[in-house]
């Protein structure tokens, strides 16, 4: 059980609303009593929302409320969502693919697809053999800078490898210096060597002070234009490059590379064998980046179809290489394209349950297009509504006109189109599924029917709560719907419409801002003619409600000529006629009274037509009967009489007028009533304006 209580909000001081969960519970109530304000103040309260807006004009108290924990989401149809949520241009509705695709089965369909796209991966990361060329050749390629058109640059790294000063193969003039340029610390030597020069302006040699001889100046100049610590640092590196990556190359290529450093003096073939070097060795780190990139692709379901395209070029052919093509480099491309085979039959599989989920799509579609459409024609309406579905960000619910003889045409500005009673219609059953998209804790639903003739007011509640496991309902959801009109009452308490149960029904009155809460079962609620034939044989109930009821009972019931006889008496006897009278006004024979009274007599067994002409419907009787009758029901009716003893119609207010006499005659569409003893129908302003009435016109 939900309970609701709500205090000093608009007309309402106090209430308190108990809510059945898993169950429509209706609550019936007469215009005015603040159904709406009820419905507001619980929506407001699940969000924890300032209820201030709520607040009742001319006082000063803070409206009030409490609502169950266990309400955190509410949902409230009301002319805001149809103001806000659908209609907007040319979408019946936001969020289409929320509401009519994104399915309880659909999400466990995308999970698990989803979590296999997490699973798709090619692991090579933690290949030691893998990583360590990445990581060498990255830092080699690093070394190496490109021209705009894509072409080694001739400088740094490529220019000392193609300079003419070898270091492994000196000049005569200084072969003495051989052995020094072929150690490891050659680098820090030759820097040495040429730092030294700044200190021999004395002719003698800056490290041991022995004369520089007669071939040092140019043996100097020599060494100082062809060997900088840079180009032979640059050359050493490259060599340590070689080192490092030996075991993947081809071994004859590898000699030639080597050789191309240490030996060789055409710049050409230096060139060739170091672009080959270069682009070898970018293939291989490009391919290898990519599988390994691959990894952190963020794969989409949507993305499936072409993935095993995309898988396919990561494949690494190795008969494009030439330098490092050795068994060992072949091995290990052979070993990443076989994760990358592995990760493509998966996709294969994939594409199956991608298939499935797509049918699911496609069959959510096809049945929220068939159920709304099938209701837009029940009730009417000559539109359809078509789905357009793209991706979950690109899902559209689109409405047309059916035209007679040719194709349905696009509605841009849907609300410019629908009536009133169609939007709101339409909007009842696009809330429904909207809901059901939501799954609130609670769905209210305010007056939702009242302007709807009777076929579509069962039509569409029947709709809403239909109990059929194969097609989407409020049925046996938690839900509360406030309605001044009766009909649902009767359809779902005395009809038992859904089947199935799972429906409760209320009677809200507001007296004096109290609002009680009066539970309505089907023993409550009679047949019209029975309730009237009860009432009128009643003894404990006074005699102008008996004979309203007897004359009503009349009106829904008379067959033959005595109960036409009967019901003319009773008329004449509510309208105070001292000499009752045909239709016509012609005057009704002794005989004929005495027949009607003998039939009335069965259910008011003192009936006299001159006795109670005299004796109750006399101006001072109604009025003392008036003053004690404590039913409002049956001492509205009470008023009505004296209003026509008294010839005061004309003086009263006509809205008010039309409320009591709407009360007395038979003028509802209703073959089902509640008891009247039990529950007070009448609002709460009404009989304060009728004492007034009297108390001006100097009657009570």
């Amino acid at each position: 059980m939900i309970n609701v209580q709500i205090q000093n909000c608009n007309n309402i001081i106090a209430a308190n609303i108990n809510i059945r969960k898993d169950t429509l519970n209706i609550r019936y109530a007469m215009n005015g009593t603040g159904k709406s304000t009820i419905a507001k103040a619980i929506e407001r309260l699940a969000k924890k929302e300032d209820l201030s807006v709520l607040k009742t004009f001319g006082s000063d108290l803070q409206p009030t409320g409490i609502i169950d924990d266990c309400v955190q989401k509410v949902l409230l149809f009301n002319e805001d969502f149809v103001n806000t949520i659908v209609f907007r241009e040319s979408e019946v509705i936001q969020n289409a693919f929320e509401i009519f695709i994104k399915t309880p089965e659909y999400e466990i369909k995308q999970n698990s697809i989803n979590e296999r796209l997490k699973e798709i991966n090619i692991d090579v990361s933690e290949d030691q053999d893998i990583s360590k060329l990445l990581y060498i050749g990255q830092t080699v390629l690093g070394k190496f800078f490109k021209t705009t058109t894509n072409k080694l640059k001739k400088t740094g790294l490529i220019k000392s490898l193609t300079s003419s000063e070898n270091i492994f193969k000196l000049p005569d003039t200084i072969k003495k210096f051989q052995p020094l340029m072929e150690k490891d610390y050659n680098v820090d030597w030759v820097g040495w060597k040429n730092d030294g020069g700044k200190f021999d302006d004395n002719d003698i040699c800056p490290f041991c002070t022995a004369d520089l001889g007669t071939g040092y100046v140019v043996e100097k100049q020599l060494f100082i234009d062809s060997y900088t610590k840079s180009n032979v640092k640059n050359i050493k590196e490259m060599i340590s490059y070689f080192d490092a990556v030996t075991e993947y190359m081809d071994q004859s290529k590898s000699t030639i590379l080597y050789r191309c450093i240490r030996e060789t003096e055409d710049e050409d073939t230096i060139n060739l064998w170091i672009k080959r070097f270069y682009d070898d060795l970018d293939f291989l780190v490009r391919k290898i980046k990519k599988v390994i990139d691959f990894n952190s692709y963020q794969i989409k379901s949507d993305e499936i179809s072409t993935l095993g395209e995309h898988l396919k070029g990561l494949v690494i052919d190795y008969s494009n290489l030439q330098i490092f093509n050795n068994n060992n480099t072949i091995q290990l491309i052979q070993g990443v394209n076989d994760k990358i085979s592995k990760v493509i039959s998966e996709t294969e599989s994939l594409k199956e349950d991608i298939g499935s989920l797509k049918g699911l799509i496609g069959s959510s579609i096809k049945k929220a297009v068939k159920d709304i459409n099938e209701f837009l024609e029940m009730a009417g309406i000559n539109y359809c509504l078509e789905i357009f579905h793209a991706s979950e960000n690109d899902t559209k619910a689109l409405l047309k006109y059916k035209c007679t003889n040719k194709d349905a045409v696009p509605v841009d500005n849907i609300k410019m189109h629908l009536s009133w009673g169609e939007r709101n219609a339409f909007a009842l059953v696009l809330f429904m599924h909207y809901a059901i998209s939501h799954n609130p804790d609670l769905i209210i639903l305010d007056d939702p029917i009242s302007s709807f003739d009777s076929n579509k007011k069962y039509a569409i509640i029947n709709r809403l709560f239909l109990n059929n496991p194969r097609r989407k309902s409020l049925y046996k959801r938690s839900a509360i719907m406030f309605t001044h009109d009766f009909q649902p009452v009767i359809d779902f308490i005395v009809n038992n419409k859904p089947h199935g149960g799972f429906v409760n029904a209320s009677f809200l009155r507001n007296e004096e801002g109290t609002v009680s809460e009066l539970d309505i079962s089907e023993g409550d609620i009679k047949s019209l003619p029975i309730l009237l034939c009860e009432n009128a044989s009643n003894p404990s109930l006074n005699k102008v409600h008996r004979v309203t009821c007897l004359r009503k009972y009349l009106e829904h019931t008379k067959r033959a000529s005595e109960h036409e006889l009967a019901y003319n008496l009773l008329s004449c006897l509510l309208h105070g006629k001292e000499n009752p009278t045909y239709s016509n006004d012609s005057p009704i024979s002794s005989e004929d009274i005495s027949i009607g009274e003998t039939f009335i007599q069965s259910f008011l067994p003192d009936f006299s037509y001159l006795f109670y002409i005299s004796s109750t419907f006399n101006k001072s009787d109604l009025i003392k009967l008036f003053n004690e009758e404590n039913n409002d029901y049956y001492k509205l009716q009470v008023f009505r009489v004296l209003l026509a003893l008294t010839d005061l119609r004309s003086k009263i207010n006509d809205p008010l007028l039309k409320y009591i006499d709407e009360q007395f005659h038979v003028e509802n569409d209703y073959i089902f009533n509640l008891d009247f003893n039990r529950y007070n129908i009448v609002p709460d302003f009404v009989l304060p304006k009728c004492i007034e009435f009297l108390k001006k016109e100097t009657l009570v």
